[in-house]
């Protein structure tokens, strides 16, 4: 019989390549020698399903993360992560806002952390601060809606934090070096949601009276600035293509890349005693062409949606995740969570246009920790 302790570490290194952190914590687990090879990280990771980072426990102030594959809770102890709010997560990193509006990048995994500036219009020399500060739980829940990096902090020292703040979505970004966050001016509106694509920012802005949102670019440099493309995006309302069930009274929109292009996902709710999801919407957006096209399937690949970037999977090396579908989370933290609750989530298929459970809907979500998708970066 062979003995497994004695394969050659570069075997062994070849084969958690192809392990998620979960198996490379059971593959750490065989024996020394295995534990060993393993924490030299030399390999390149797997790829990563993203599992859903949830609220803290009452008693030892755990943070709680859902794997949706192997519907298991894990809970890590992070002293970043405790009494925070998460405001949006990309690359396996975290945005935290403390009741004291502390902000900070928060790598659950390894403990790494940067400290941002505190979110606008809390730079400095803003004079209604003071008056802002006098509800800072509410500050706490409602000053960031999302927040996207351009690149892991990693791999990169030079990257650029992107958030949208505030009642009217404004958006605004932060670079290694800089003391505030800088606002973007230019965009009509509030932008619907934003993404890293290709070496720039994309934003999505709120739709206007003719059923079209409006789009910008923008590019981080020494006068930052949003520039308007001519691409019309649809919207609800929009003729060219048919929603099969019109029940709808509210709409969301998400920028998603994949395939080496990008697409706009359409969100409807019905929002009357509850506020659900009923259907999504996929287009392919033609940014040289200036237009779209509307997609019946997403050519096998996995999207994960909600408050955080947006994550787009090849399944195959996972059986348990299902292809073209749509992972999504509730829309909470926001003006509604506290008359409809942290319910909204599910798996919607493409193909046959329904909607199925991956989480209880009757479990609890404090007011402070509606879930959002966090991919693992150890």
């Amino acid at each position: 019989m062979a003995n497994w302790s004695e394969l050659p570490a570069d075997v062994l290194k070849h084969i958690i390549g192809f392990l998620p952190i979960q198996d490379n914590h059971r593959f750490s687990a065989v024996c020394r020698y295995w534990g060993m090879v393993a924490k030299e990280r030399r390999h390149s990771p797997a790829q990563q399903i993203p599992w859903l980072a949830m609220g803290e426990l009452e008693d030892t102030k755990k943070r709680k993360f859902y794997d949706v594959l192997e519907a298991r809770h894990y809970y890590l102890d992070v002293p970043e992560l405790r009494g925070t709010v998460l405001c949006g997560s990309s690359y396996g990193w975290l945005f935290t806002l403390d009741r004291k509006l502390n902000f900070r990048l928060v790598n659950p995994l390894t403990g790494e952390c940067y400290d941002l500036p505190r979110p606008p219009p809390f730079n400095k020399g803003h004079v209604e601060s003071e008056i802002y500060l006098r509800a800072e739980q509410f500050m706490q829940r409602y000053l960031v809606i999302k927040g996207i990096l351009d690149y892991d902090p990693r791999t990169r020292s030079d990257f650029t934090a992107l958030i949208l703040y505030g009642a009217s979505y404004t958006p605004a970004f932060w670079r290694v070096g800089h003391t505030i966050w800088t606002t973007i001016t230019g965009i009509r509106g509030g932008p619907d949601d934003i993404t890293f694509f290709e070496g720039k920012f994309y934003f999505l802005g709120t739709p206007c009276t003719n059923s079209y949102s409006e789009f910008y670019t923008f590019e981080v440099g020494t006068e930052p600035k949003a520039t308007k493309l001519e691409l019309q995006v649809p919207c609800n309302g929009d003729p060219n293509y048919i929603i099969e069930d019109l029940n709808h009274n509210y709409t969301m929109n998400y920028l998603v890349v994949f395939g080496g292009k990008l697409h706009l996902v359409e969100r409807f709710l019905e929002m009357y005693q509850r506020r659900l999801t009923t259907e999504f919407v996929l287009h392919e957006l033609d940014l040289e062409g200036n237009k779209y096209s509307t997609c019946q399937h997403i050519n096998g690949h996995t999207i994960f949606l909600g408050a955080s970037a947006s994550v787009v999977i090849s399944p195959s090396p996972f059986h348990n995740c299902i292809k073209d579908a749509i992972y999504f989370t509730d829309l909470a933290p926001n003006v509604f969570s506290e008359s409809y609750g942290a319910e909204d989530l599910g798996i919607f298929h493409m193909v046959e246009k329904n909607i199925t459970p991956y989480y209880p809907r009757d479990v609890f979500h404090h007011e402070l920790a509606a879930p959002i998708w966090f991919t693992p970066n150890p």
